[in-house]
């Protein structure tokens, strides 16, 4: 009796254990289910900003963490450039971009244990009181990308003995995720990006000016367009090379770019020719403008080699008022807009150069000014 009954006992805490390794595997399915779904999204995702939203928003609060944070080397600012041109809400983010990786050197090895003992590059305080984090490093092709947070206000969410290997694979996942986006952007940037200048190139000002021409439209803003040539360029080509001739169409982009806003446009429209968009200024704000790039250009010779290369610009303006602009549809506002601003250049030039004119305006509104000797 007493060995049936031990044999019953047994048997009871077999079928017990039986059932706990049941539900415990039951209970990874669901959980490999989960992350493959996640994966699933994450390689779905609408550029850095899409994978950025799903792990930093959704993730969260689908996982039931009290802490999601990230952190990402970007030693040429690429991923700051892009968060601050998409309207998303990366200041709400746990998001820490780094310059330099040295920070991330702490980071051995997946981290799994108390918050306040893991590194301090890689800690969000303030921002929850944390108890207990999984520190993931994405590594790819043996760079590290950054890291992964994980954190809860549970001690026993993350501790030595977990088994990592949905970590392992979801972090690999998202380095994977994340180094596809930003190399997408670059391709996307090669293809809008002039060469030379490093400014927009036509093909991307082309795009542009359609999307502005609604956008100003509706937000009830003036628009103006700025043609900048440079004065006599076949002259300095053929005096000193066309080596000198790209430097100073490099050097007079720098000089436009400079007396820009967030919400302007520059794009190099061909040859030694260059394009401003100008949204939400009066005509009196444009000429100003005009005026301020035209003189900055002249002021200082362009230092190419051995030269000191004088450089005078010819710009002609075509500026819109918000009403005019509702009156009309975009697209032909837009080759009307162009146009004015290329007769107004023709008239520029015609009327001896380093100059502004404003398209609308009598000749004797335009401004005149003795021509910069070359020095050639």
């Amino acid at each position: 009796m007493a060995e049936q009954a031990q044999l019953e006992q047994e048997n009871l805490w077999l079928k017990q254990r039986l059932a706990t390794l049941i539900e415990a595997a039951r209970d990874n399915e669901r959980k490999l289910d989960r992350m493959t779904d996640l994966e699933m999204r994450l390689l779905a995702a609408d550029g850095l900003v899409g994978i950025l939203a799903l792990l930093l928003e959704e993730f969260p609060r689908d996982y039931d963490l009290d802490h999601v944070g990230l952190v990402l080397h970007d030693p040429d600012g690429v991923i700051g450039g892009i968060l601050a041109t998409d309207p998303c809400p990366s200041e709400q983010w746990s998001l820490r971009l780094l310059s330099s990786v040295d920070d991330l050197q702490s980071l051995t090895g997946l981290y799994l244990g108390d918050y306040a003992a893991c590194p301090e590059a890689l800690r969000f305080a303030g921002r929850v009181e944390l108890c207990s984090v999984a520190l993931v490093p994405l590594e790819r092709a043996g760079r590290c990308l950054g890291a992964l947070s994980l954190g809860s206000r549970c001690d026993g969410r993350y501790g030595e003995g977990m088994d990592t290997y949905l970590l392992r694979r979801l972090a690999a996942v998202v380095a994977i995720c994340i180094e596809n986006a930003l190399a997408a952007w670059r391709l996307r940037e090669l293809g809008v990006t002039d060469a030379l200048t490093g400014v927009r190139n036509r093909r991307f000002f082309d795009l542009r000016l359609q999307e502005e021409m609604i956008r100003v439209v509706r937000e009830r803003q003036s628009l103006a367009c700025l043609f900048v040539d440079i004065d006599h360029f076949k002259v300095i080509n053929d005096c000193h090379g066309h080596a000198v001739g790209d430097q100073v169409i490099s050097a007079v982009a720098q000089r436009l770019g400079r007396h820009l806003r967030g919400s302007d446009l520059l794009a190099r429209y061909g040859g030694e020719e260059f394009v401003m968009l100008l949204p939400g200024l009066d005509r009196q704000e444009v000429r100003a403008v005009a005026e301020r790039v035209r003189q900055v250009v002249c002021d200082v010779a362009v230092a190419a080699d051995d030269h000191n290369v004088p450089v005078t610009v010819s710009i002609g303006v075509a500026h819109w008022a918000a009403q005019r602009l509702a009156s009309q549809d975009p697209s032909i506002s837009a080759q009307v807009l162009l146009r004015e601003a290329d007769e107004a250049l023709l008239r520029a030039k015609s009327d001896g150069r380093n100059r502004v004119v404003m398209a609308g305006m009598p000749p004797a509104d335009t401004v005149s000014l003795e021509l910069l000797p070359l020095g050639l």
